[in-house]
This record gives structure tokens, sequence and C-alpha cells, in this order.
């Protein structure tokens, strides 16, 4: 079900029927964006910690119901070495990332991914996709789409993650 309503809305956002979603244990494609409080972030510069990249938008229903539990991991597990990341797609003003993150009450690093040039590398086809990266930047699981319970899969996959040694994707 979630497949169908995926490629429905890849339709309905003008995705190339072509594009793929990256593949599992794939190195994880680089990036640079700046924040919305105006940092630079770049993948390579996160080597050494897990990455959850969430690209969503604004007006995603889902997205809404899914940001809530990124920011729980964030504040949970962010000592532990997972870093949440969030890019914001379909041109939003910054203004607007800013008010929908105030109203969700996110904290972690967000940006604005112009054109969506990330997401293009990323084979995004609907909103959100979560890519859980490793601390070598593999790629361990892709996500489109969210309803609630998806938040159970995701978590059972980078929690063996953080008690790995760091510099290996492989536990102590």
């Amino acid at each position: 079900m979630k497949l169908l309503l995926s490629a429905a809305l890849a339709l309905v956002l003008g995705h190339t029927a072509g594009t793929k979603l990256v593949s599992e244990n794939s190195p994880a494609p680089e990036f640079s964006s700046t924040t919305i409080d105006r940092k630079v972030m770049r993948l390579s510069n996160l080597k050494g910690k897990i990455v959850l990249l969430d690209l969503g938008a604004v007006n995603c229903p889902p997205c809404r119901l899914e940001m809530p539990i990124l920011e729980g991991w964030h504040r949970k597990y962010g000592a532990r070495g997972l870093v949440v990341v969030g890019l914001m797609e379909m041109n939003p003003t910054t203004r607007q990332v800013r008010k929908f993150l105030k109203e969700r009450g996110v904290t972690y690093p967000v940006a604005v991914d112009l054109k969506e040039a990330i997401g293009k590398r990323y084979g995004l086809l609907a909103h959100p996709t979560t890519v859980l990266i490793d601390r070598v930047g593999k790629v361990i699981k892709a996500e489109t789409g969210f309803v609630r319970g998806d938040e159970k899969s995701m978590e059972a996959a980078f929690l063996p993650l953080l008690s790995a040694a760091p510099g290996t994707g492989r536990p102590r």
C-alpha cells in the first residue's frame, strides 16, 4: 500500500518515472547544504556518526506526523552518536521552514534543498523519505512515506549501529 501511495505521490509531484530510491548497502551520496541557522552541513563531516537523513516538505501531512518522532530520537540518542538531519524540499522560504519547525518543536539541524538537488541524488520519490546512514557512510535503510508504526522498524535498524565500534559498521 505504501509503495502505491509513493508512486502516486511521485506522479503528482512530477518526479520522473525512472527515479529509483538510493540502494541499501551503497555509499550515501555526498551533499552539502546550509542550515536555516546558516551553518554549513556536509555529509562527509558526519563520518563516525549514525545519520538519519529525512527529506520532507512543509505542506506534507506525513512529515508532520514523523517529525516529533525524529525530534525524540534526536534528543534521546544524540549523545550516543545519532545525528538527525532534515532537508526541506519543494523550495519553501526560510520563514516558512522556521515557522514549520517551531510548530513541530524541531531542534535538529534542517536545511532547504534548493531545487531538490540532494533529493535527486537520493532518488527521492515522495515525502517524507528517510535514509539511515552508518558511521562509514553506507546506506543501511531507506524508506519512503510514513504511517504510524513505521518508526519501529527504523529504530530497530539504527539501535544496533549505535553500539557499533566507531569507524566501523559492526557491533562491538
